[in-house]
C-alpha cells in the first residue's frame, strides 16, 4: 500500500510511514488533505458530522492554545471515551496526566499544536492501569485563522491489547479530589 501522506502537495507531518498500514486513519488523513486543499491546515468549520460520521467513535476535538500550551477535550468519542473508562470532555490535559507536554502519552498531541503539521504515532502506554493496550493515533491541526492551530482533531483506533488488564504499577500524582494523574 503507498504512504498516503506522501504525495506531493501534502506536507507529510510526523510518523507518516506507519500510516499506511491503518486503512481508517488514513481515510482521515485524506478527508483532512482535502479540506485543506492549498492552506496550511483546514478549520473545524471545514468537517460537518456527515463527513466524519465513519470515524465518530474514535475522534476527538481538542481545543489548544501555544501561548500559554494548553489542550482541553472539547469532544470525545466513545469508544475512546471506553478506553480511557471515563469521560475527559471539558478537561484540560494537565488535569489527569503528569507534565502531558513530555508524557509519552500526550507528546505527540503537543507536537501537532506547535508545529501546525499532522503526528502519526503509535501510543504504548507502559505502567499505567488505564491502559493495557497499544493505539494508533493520527493528530490533524485545524486553525480558524489559517496560521496558528486552536483545535485538534484526533483519530485514536487499539492497535493491540496486553495481557494485564490495564493494572500494573504506575506512578501517579495524586490529588485532593483522589483524581489520579496518569504517567506512563
Amino acid at each position: 500500500m503507498s504512504n498516503p501522506l506522501a504525495n506531493d502537495n501534502a506536507e507529510t507531518g510526523e510518523g507518516a510511514e506507519g500510516l499506511s498500514g491503518h486503512s481508517e486513519l488514513s481515510a482521515l488523513w485524506r478527508l483532512w488533505n482535502a479540506a485543506r486543499g492549498a492552506r496550511p491546515m483546514p478549520a473545524r468549520r471545514d468537517f460537518t458530522p456527515e463527513l466524519l460520521r465513519p470515524w465518530l467513535g474514535n475522534l476527538a476535538l481538542i481545543d489548544a492554545t501555544a501561548e500559554p500550551v494548553h489542550l482541553q477535550y472539547r469532544l470525545v468519542g466513545t469508544h475512546i471515551v471506553e478506553n480511557l473508562k471515563f469521560d475527559p470532555t471539558g478537561k484540560g490535559f494537565e488535569d489527569f496526566v503528569v507534565d502531558p507536554a513530555n508524557n509519552p502519552l500526550t507528546q505527540g498531541l503537543y507536537r501537532c499544536l506547535l508545529s501546525g503539521r499532522p503526528v502519526f504515532e503509535v501510543v504504548r502506554p507502559r505502567h499505567n492501569r488505564f491502559f493495557s493496550f497499544d493505539y494508533n493515533r493520527l493528530s490533524l491541526p485545524l486553525s480558524a485563522d489559517g496560521r496558528a492551530v486552536n483545535m485538534i482533531l484526533m483519530g485514536e483506533y487499539v492497535a493491540s491489547r496486553g495481557p494485564s488488564g490495564g493494572r500494573s504499577d504506575r506512578r501517579d500524582d495524586r490529588r485532593d479530589d483522589g483524581m489520579a494523574k496518569i504517567w506512563i
